[in-house]
């Protein structure tokens, strides 16, 4: 063990007294005043441990060499424990308990829930449709608005589905709103994925119908008299005010329907559309999907949106609506924003006549929002749900109409 030790020091004497001449002298420097000869005839000294605890083999060799338990944790402190002690298996359930937030979930069942009836697998509107907070982040709509169109929709209803009406407007509009799959769907309602898929498809054309009224054309004498006072001043005989909105689609594998659809302002296949407001906010003209190729020029006059102007009208629109030729003949103004084409800068006169436009032309763009609000439309629509876009536009559009008043007047702040 210590062999190595014990042969130097008997070498160290050795020299020492050759060096000396004398075996008994020594002086104040030797080693026998240091006293650090070793006697260990036949003793061996025990073998040294460190701190981490690791057993050594009985036999050591020139190349290292370990047991399986070597860099064993000792259960020396409560969480050293064995892995087999803390190891679960595959099979075992979890059960994990918020009581502030009411959220169960069992893992193995796959079975959740959160104040609703989610445990059961159905999902109902008079349990989920209880504030008019919740009845928005479902429907887009408040509570009230929500159980005045279930009533409308149960005279008449055409179908025999097994859900109750409020949960099958509840599930249509949840699919508009939040743009849910329908196996996600299914599972909250507890029916079938092609049951859910059916049940919208069916019910689309039958809101379509119903709720177009909500989606008119207002009397020039409605007009003027809801018109909002920063309208008053410069542009009093505004009747609508128009843009186009475009909405994602799949990559559709026609290639002509395609090029069709391909928007080079999105750089992506899109559908287009046509949104006309009133000056107050209330949308009254919405058109059908054009490809995203449509420029808005084709649009607005393959759209039918022409025919509802009057003799002196005012139609406020963007740059990109070059329509003079189409409104001229029926004496109908076109209100946009000023050219720099051909000229070096704009005039103080152009200047502020484009920042007045701007001014009160947001409002377009703030309907449009609403519109977005429905994820249906601010997402990428599946080829397979185009055939029904044209109700999904005007539905969407008759919610939106639903909400309170887009542009409020100062005095109605005041009275808040």
């Amino acid at each position: 063990m210590l062999t190595r030790r014990e042969t130097a020091v008997k070498k160290l004497k050795l020299s020492y007294e050759n060096d000396s001449g004398d075996d008994n002298v020594s002086d104040s420097t030797g080693f026998e005043a240091l006293d650090i000869s070793v006697n260990n005839d036949n003793e061996t000294y025990p073998e040294a441990t460190c701190s981490f605890n690791v057993a050594y083999p009985e036999t050591v060799t020139k190349s290292t060499q370990y047991d399986e338990t070597d860099f064993l944790i000792h259960d020396d402190h409560p969480y050293a424990e064995k892995w087999s002690d803390m190891q679960t298996t595959s099979t075992q359930t979890k059960l994990l308990l918020t009581e502030e937030k009411g959220v169960q979930s069992k893992i193995e069942g796959g079975t959740m829930s959160a104040n609703t009836n989610i445990v059961t697998g159905t999902m109902s509107a008079n349990t989920n449709i209880v504030t008019d907070s919740n009845a928005f982040l479902y429907t887009g709509v408040n509570k009230e608005v929500f159980f005045t169109l279930v009533e409308l929709l149960r005279a008449d209803n055409q179908f025999n589905f097994q859900l109750d009406i409020a949960d099958q407007l509840l599930l249509v509009l949840m699919r508009l709103k939040l743009h849910l799959i329908f196996d996600d769907l299914g599972r909250r309602f507890g029916i079938s994925k092609s049951l859910a898929c059916k049940l919208f498809y069916s019910w689309m054309p039958v809101l379509a119908e119903q709720l177009k009224g909500l989606v008119v054309w207002l009397p020039r004498e409605t007009i003027r008299a809801c018109i909002p006072e920063s309208f008053r001043e410069n542009y009093p005989r505004t009747t609508v005010i128009i843009d186009c909105a475009e909405t994602f689609i799949q990559r559709p594998t026609n290639l002509k329907s395609r090029s069709e659809t391909y928007s080079n302002y999105k750089s992506h296949n899109t559908a287009k559309y046509l949104v006309g407001i009133a000056p107050h906010g209330h949308i009254m003209f919405i058109s059908r999907a054009f490809g995203g190729r449509a420029s808005d020029k084709f649009i607005v006059e393959k759209s039918g949106f022409c025919q509802y102007l009057l003799p002196g009208d005012e139609v406020m629109a963007e740059r990109g609506f070059t329509i003079d030729d189409l409104l001229f003949p029926l004496r109908v103004k076109l209100n946009i924003p000023a050219f720099t084409k051909c000229k070096p800068q704009l005039s103080n006169e152009d200047l502020t006549t484009t920042r007045r436009i701007a001014r009160v032309r947001i409002h377009v763009e703030r309907a449009i929002r609403r519109l977005k609000v429905f994820k249906i439309l601010s997402s990428t629509v599946p080829v397979s749900s185009l055939k029904n876009f044209d109700d999904i536009l005007l539905v969407c559009s008759a919610l939106v109409n639903l909400r309170s008043d887009l542009i409020r007047e100062p005095d109605e702040f005041a009275e808040i």
